[in-house]
């Protein structure tokens, strides 16, 4: 083959790694980059359009020695002859050419609606959280044996379903002795217990401490907002102790998801967790209930503002939003949700 030849492949390589390291300048330009992978990775992929541009320039030196005529233009003892074929030859450079000639034309867009179809709406967050099969639950009192004078009965831990299971029957106290729910209304949210200990309330194992405590901190406010730094915590720490929330306002921002087995009311709010990048990425979501729901088109972004509730889909028992305002809202600068590194520490 040809010094020209060869100098041709050089620059042809030099090319395909010029275009990948501008590429990925141009994502972070445009704060693009967003849309593929988490920011804990970013530096990491900067890096190596810096790697990709060093490469590059070193096809190019071998370039310039192939066209000066060096018979050996990377000072090395491998056969480097490219092949002469140039079906073959087309064929593997566009392998790299077409995908990056796709990311510079098409769009760069979110994650929404028809994957989180594809994928399945996760609508059980606390399904994923760990149980300890050795943890041991709290027995209820006996009517024979009451509980001693002072104390009040221990309550259950989370169940198999990842969910709070409510406290044994008991006769209620008069009313004028209850306390009053944190949102001024008479009932509808699980009380304290007698001693005034949420540990009696959120329960846990070595899996779920950081959760009951993150619940405590919850359960404490008029008002749960579901944020971005923390929105799959807040999410399976509500779902994991939901019998204890039902009742309390809650508050988040997502876009909008439906599935053909829900009703004219109803809705998903949702956003993408990603672990690492786009590849890995699972839509979580509460479902809501609202009577304009129908005024909202799928992948529209809204911020709901209603009180929990428990309500049965598609055969689980799971959270719902019963809507008291919906306001359109601008989607997120970072359209997708990470698990928050700092929780639990």
């Amino acid at each position: 083959m040809s010094p020209r030849m060869y100098s041709l492949h050089y620059f042809i390589k030099a090319a395909v790694l010029f275009g990948f390291a501008m590429y990925i300048v141009h994502l972070v330009k445009t704060e693009n980059i967003l849309f593929y992978i988490a920011p804990r990775m970013i530096d990491y992929v900067k890096w190596s359009a810096v790697a990709f541009y060093a490469i590059a320039v070193y096809q190019v030196y071998l370039a310039i020695r192939a066209f000066l005529g060096s018979a050996a233009a990377c000072d090395c003892d491998h056969d480097h002859t490219p092949s002469s074929s140039l079906l073959k030859n087309t064929v593997i450079y566009g392998l790299f050419f077409f995908p990056l000639l796709l990311g510079f034309l098409l769009p760069d867009s979110s994650m929404g609606s028809s994957l989180a179809a594809k994928k399945g709406m996760n609508l059980s967050s606390s399904a994923n959280v760990k149980k300890d099969p050795a943890a041991a639950v709290p027995a209820a009192p006996s009517p024979a044996s009451p509980a001693p004078s002072g104390s009040s009965p221990a309550a259950p831990g989370p169940g198999a379903s990842g969910q709070a299971a409510p406290a044994p029957a008991q006769t209620p106290p008069p009313a004028s002795s209850q306390p009053p729910a944190p949102d001024g209304s008479s009932g509808g949210i699980a009380a304290p217990s007698a001693s005034g200990n949420l540990d009696d309330m959120f329960p846990s194992d070595k899996f779920t401490e950081h959760y009951a405590k993150y619940a405590k901190q919850l359960y404490k406010g008029s008002i749960i907002p579901v944020k971005e730094d923390l929105y799959i915590e807040t999410l399976t720490t509500v779902d994991l102790y939901l019998d204890q929330f039902i009742g309390k306002k809650i508050e988040m921002t997502g876009f909008v998801y439906r599935q053909e087995s829900m009703k004219d009311n109803q809705f998903v709010v949702g956003r993408f967790s990603i672990q690492c990048c786009s590849a890995d990425a699972s839509p979580f979501g509460v479902l809501v209930e609202y009577d304009r729901a129908k005024n909202f088109a799928d992948d529209s972004w809204v911020t709901v503002t209603g009180s929990i509730q428990k309500t049965r889909f598609n055969d689980m028992d799971i959270m719902m939003i019963k809507v008291e305002k919906v306001v359109k809202a601008e989607p997120a600068k970072a359209q997708y949700v990470y698990p928050n590194p700092d929780f639990g520490s």
